[in-house]
Order: structure tokens, then C-alpha cells, then sequence
């Protein structure tokens, strides 16, 4: 699979050709240059690539193994076949690294635990407006990967009852207890939970 990045104008565009070559050729096919150049498009010379796609029927090794799309990063991952009952090895996207760093550092932003002048069912909308959006985009392949998005929120709306409610400000273990029996009597009342991240 050829990954590379074109300029187009001042842009830069991410390129995935999906093929069968060979990484340890030419790691830019001529033909695909030329056609591009033919187009007013060139290559960038560091950030094009061969990526190999290892799976269960190309257990190889090369430099390459893996890339980041859209937010997707492709690597070997282990799968299940519901026909066979096995386990295997195929090329999968998941949710990227970078991806789950910027959804925690918005749900950081937010700074839910100091908004006391919000009531629940505020914050419920809130956090649904977006993690529902990130749940429906990310959470197509290998969803239990996003749940790393998600473990602080809980912390976050533990926080926030504390700060809102005097009779837990003092009382943690109360705090999430109450949470616990919040997410026991609606389990689908926020994003996360429905994804199977409730506090514990």
C-alpha cells in the first residue's frame, strides 16, 4: 500500500493507494509519480512511503507496518471470525493515538468539575452533543479502543457532583456511589456509559 501526501496548490492531501507491491523496491513506483506529475501533482519526497499490510497471510516484517488516516491509525491488530470460532490476524483500522489525545484534551477543556451552575440533565446534553459524534466516527472498528477516550469523564462528573451537592462535598466514596447508582438506573443516558465506560 502506497501512503503518500501531494500538494495540491498550498494544501497538502493525504494519498492511500492500496495495491500489490513490494516495500523493499522501489519505495515510489515510477508510474505512479509520473501519472501524478501529468496532473500538475508531486510526491513528497520524505513523507510518501510503502507500507506493508501484515496480516495472518503476510506475516513478513518490513520498516513500514502501520499509518495514520483520517483518524484511523491501520496496523496488524487480532480479529475473530464468528464462522471459524478463531482468532487471526488481519490489517484493521482503530481509533489513532492522536485522535484520543485530542478528544481527552476537549473533554479536558470543558472543566465540567467547576461547572456547578449547570444541572445534570445540562451536562448530560453537553457531553452527548460531542461524544456521541466521536462515538459514531471512531467507534466503526475496534470500539472498545476509544473507551481510553472516555475513562476520565466519570472522574470529571464525580467532581462536579462534589463541587455541586454539599452532602458529598466531603464524602468521595459517596459521590460515586451516587454516580454508580445514576448510571445503574439509566445506563443509556449518556454517550460513554452506552459504550460501556460506567463508573465502577
Amino acid at each position: 500500500m502506497l501512503i503518500g501526501v501531494v500538494a495540491v496548490g498550498e494544501q497538502a492531501v493525504a494519498l492511500v493507494i492500496s495495491g500489490r507491491l513490494v516495500p523493499d523496491r522501489d519505495p515510489v513506483p515510477g508510474g505512479i509519480a509520473a501519472r501524478l506529475a501529468e496532473c500538475g501533482l508531486e510526491l513528497h519526497p520524505v513523507k510518501t512511503r510503502l507500507v506493508y499490510c501484515k496480516d495472518e497471510n503476510r506475516p513478513g516484517s518490513y520498516e513500514y507496518e502501520q499509518f495514520t488516516f483520517l483518524g484511523y491509525t491501520f496496523r496488524a491488530r487480532q480479529s475473530y471470525s464468528s464462522v471459524t470460532a478463531k482468532f487471526f490476524v488481519s490489517f484493521s483500522p482503530a481509533v489513532s493515538r492522536e485522535a484520543l489525545t485530542r478528544i481527552r484534551r476537549t473533554i479536558r477543556g470543558w472543566r465540567l468539575h467547576r461547572r456547578s451552575d449547570m444541572t445534570f440533565q445540562e451536562i448530560v446534553a453537553h457531553i452527548n452533543k460531542y461524544a456521541t459524534g466521536w462515538i459514531a466516527y471512531y467507534g466503526r472498528f475496534y470500539k472498545s479502543q476509544l473507551h481510553a477516550a472516555f475513562y476520565g469523564l466519570n472522574d470529571f462528573l464525580v467532581k462536579w457532583a462534589r463541587r455541586k451537592y454539599k452532602t458529598l462535598k466531603r464524602r468521595k466514596k459517596h459521590a460515586w456511589a451516587w454516580l454508580i447508582g445514576i448510571a445503574s438506573r439509566y445506563p443509556l443516558s449518556l454517550a460513554h456509559w452506552r459504550l460501556g465506560v460506567r463508573p465502577t
